[in-house]
């Protein structure tokens, strides 16, 4: 049988083409009508027969060898609303779209892994699965139901995480939590408005969303002390002149947590401080909060599979903590057990993590992701 890691590397030329050529032309959200049509042509060019479904991503099925359990490998495809400036010589040519969180390289992984798969067949059957809608808008859920290869009672899931600050080519694992719960908020304001001139006459929702942003900060680090959590505060829009103290306005953010009793103690402190600091200023919020991505939950022993199965051919690092992105893969692994690893992918000099509109990645990483891919569906042998 040929060395899956030696089958990787040969096709690493062929895979940075494929990524090139994916990076400068990004699509955001679900519909990505480009993306679906050239991954789509790259497998039937492979001469496998992909099922497309608009907004629900791509799908095609590899044959393995032996009658055991399924494996489902998945990419996402989808790019983030940022203007590149990364200075790659293969920069995007959508204003206002970028491939800033790597699944240019998702992509491009698992298409390498599906021309090595033709090759050589798979130990199990594999379902390669290439989503759009990762980044907010739950492109796992009509990936899932829309895919009859989907439809699996017993199988496996495996994904990959490129990490633009971690060494390239390490490893990255965890059993349980990987990554963290996810949601959205919103604090709507309304207040009487009234002459710049006059403060005294009128709350301030300027000064209201301020004060909760300053209080949340410090309520966050208290909860923090026993459990890692995080409330970001990334939008606010609130007034449109410099003479007018005005009647609205809202903030948005995120939070993040490990667990869904302290995700639901956020939730609470959150609806409470904007509620208590609006009262103060003298104007009204209301508090609209939104639940995004389960948690990233892995299967502890198919970890112990992923790390007897890499053995000495990759750094494997241990995480500690789980991180605090969000991810929807969390929705593979509730159907099935499986797990998601980081790939270190950092380029030397640079420090711009995911979303960064100068993010980079080392592509040289493209072998090591395929190759983990491979091992997968081969259902990562041991030795």
């Amino acid at each position: 049988m040929t060395d899956r890691w030696s089958q990787a590397a040969a096709r690493q030329d062929w895979m940075v083409a494929h990524r090139r050529a994916l990076h400068q032309e990004p699509e955001v959200g679900l519909d990505l009508p480009d993306t679906h049509a050239y991954v789509a042509e790259a497998l039937r060019g492979l001469g496998l027969t992909p099922t497309v479904h608009p907004g629900a991503g791509v799908t095609v099925e590899v044959p393995g060898t032996t009658d055991e359990r399924p494996v489902v490998l998945r990419a996402d495809m989808d790019a983030l609303p940022v203007t590149e400036r990364s200075g790659v010589e293969h920069p995007s040519r959508r204003d206002g779209a970028m491939h800033a969180c790597g699944h240019d390289l998702h992509m491009a992984m698992l298409l390498g892994a599906a021309a090595c798969l033709v090759e050589q067949p798979p130990r199990r059957r594999t379902i390669l699965v290439f989503q759009p809608g990762e980044e907010t808008d739950r492109g796992a859920v009509p990936t899932l139901a829309r895919h009859a290869a989907l439809a699996l009672d017993d199988a496996e899931a495996f994904a990959i995480h490129v990490h633009a600050t971690w060494p390239a080519h390490t490893v990255h694992l965890r059993a349980g939590t990987f990554m963290a719960f996810g949601d959205w908020f919103r604090v709507d304001y309304a207040g009487p408005g009234a002459h710049a001139s006059q403060p005294h006459l009128a709350g301030n929702p300027v000064e209201a969303a301020g004060e909760l942003v300053g209080r949340l900060r410090r309520r966050v680090a208290e909860l923090a002390a026993d459990e890692h959590l995080v409330a970001t505060v990334t939008e606010s829009l609130i007034g449109n002149t410099v003479n007018v103290i005005p009647t609205d306005g809202r903030l948005r953010g995120t939070t993040r947590t490990l667990s869904s009793g302290r995700r639901e103690t956020l939730h609470r402190e959150l609806t409470d401080l904007a509620s208590a600091t609006a009262a103060e200023i003298g104007v009204e919020a209301s508090t609209t909060i939104t639940e995004g991505y389960p948690a990233v939950v892995n299967d502890a022993a198919y970890v112990d599979r992923v790390r007897a199965a890499v053995g000495g051919r990759a750094e494997l690092v241990e995480m500690v903590e789980p991180s605090m992105v969000i991810e929807d893969f969390s929705y593979f692994l509730q159907r099935w057990p499986g797990a998601m690893v980081y790939l270190g992918a950092q380029v030397p000099g640079h420090d711009a993590f995911n979303h960064a509109a100068d993010a980079v990645f080392d592509e040289a990483v493209l072998a090591t992701g395929a190759a983990l891919h491979l091992l997968a569906a081969d259902g990562l042998p041991a030795t």
